[in-house]
């Protein structure tokens, strides 16, 4: 349990690290798209599946820019999602004391 704890921790620096160097640089258009390249293996496939969402947009001259309006619906409905496990979780959790007891 703690090792996926460690990679789940991991995911999310990588997610807000890559985010954030977007929001740094005001690359939040494509006037303003900026090259990224990271040596950290999850930043990099992270920066890849925000390209496949179309969160990170590529511009020419091979840079690219974050769109803002895509961002917020991509952690939204991400943000979502958690909540439906969380709440399927604690339901079961619920059904499992109810038997047992």
């Amino acid at each position: 349990m703690a090792g996926s704890t460690g990679v789940a921790a991991a995911v999310a620096r990588a997610r807000r690290r890559v985010i954030s160097y977007f929001m740094a640089q005001n690359a939040v258009t494509p006037e303003k798209a900026i090259a990224f390249v990271s040596d950290r293996r999850l930043e990099q496939r992270m920066f890849d599946r925000f390209v496949a969402a179309k969160v990170i947009v590529w511009a020419e001259g091979g840079r690219y820019y974050l769109d803002v309006p895509a961002w917020d619906d991509y952690a939204r409905k991400r943000r979502r999602r958690v909540g439906l496990v969380m709440g399927a979780l604690a339901a079961g959790a619920a059904a499992v004391v109810a038997l047992v007891a």
